[in-house]
């Protein structure tokens, strides 16, 4: 009898800026260069949603919890698989993550530091959605289509 794959339960932070603006993340990894992503992360036994968008924030962007809003949580989850070499450089048993979607806010001109526990990305800037979008995995992009969605920051043109 086969086991269940098992993916990691993961926060994706949809940042913005209250200005239609959204956080680009340009991850530091040779092999994901030319990509852009959300401030994410594992969510920690016992962590709530909002509570591991705020810490992962903290930590990949280096920016006080108390000045970060949290405007909602998405409940439905979008897992995606890692690629196989991934999966197998990866000793924890998971074969992907399961995103949970937090959208959170700052202001315009909060310092970051990137540096302030253990660097993630190369650089970060403000963006549209659609740069999001086509910039991110492929993988990612139905997670990240529909939360942009549901946070009313896309708006879908016929």
């Amino acid at each position: 009898m086969n086991s269940p794959e098992r993916f990691r339960q993961n926060v994706a932070v949809i940042m913005t800026d209250g200005h239609g603006r959204v956080l680009l993340c340009e991850p530091i990894d040779e092999k994901c260069q030319g990509t852009v992503q959300t401030v994410q992360g594992g969510i920690d036994e016992g962590e709530t949603v909002a509570e591991a968008a705020l810490r992962e924030t903290q930590e990949e962007l280096g920016i006080d919890p108390s000045l970060v809003t949290i405007h909602g949580v998405m409940e439905k989850t979008f897992p995606y698989r890692w690629d196989d070499d991934h999966i197998a450089q990866r000793a924890s048993g998971f074969v992907g993550q399961e995103q949970h979607f937090a959208h959170a806010e700052i202001e315009p001109g909060t310092p970051m530091n990137l540096d302030a526990h253990h660097r993630e990305f190369s650089t970060v800037r403000w963006g549209t959605p659609q740069e999001l979008i086509e910039g991110c995995w492929e993988r990612k992009q139905p997670g990240i289509i529909a939360a942009l969605e549901h946070f009313g920051l896309l708006v879908v043109q016929f």
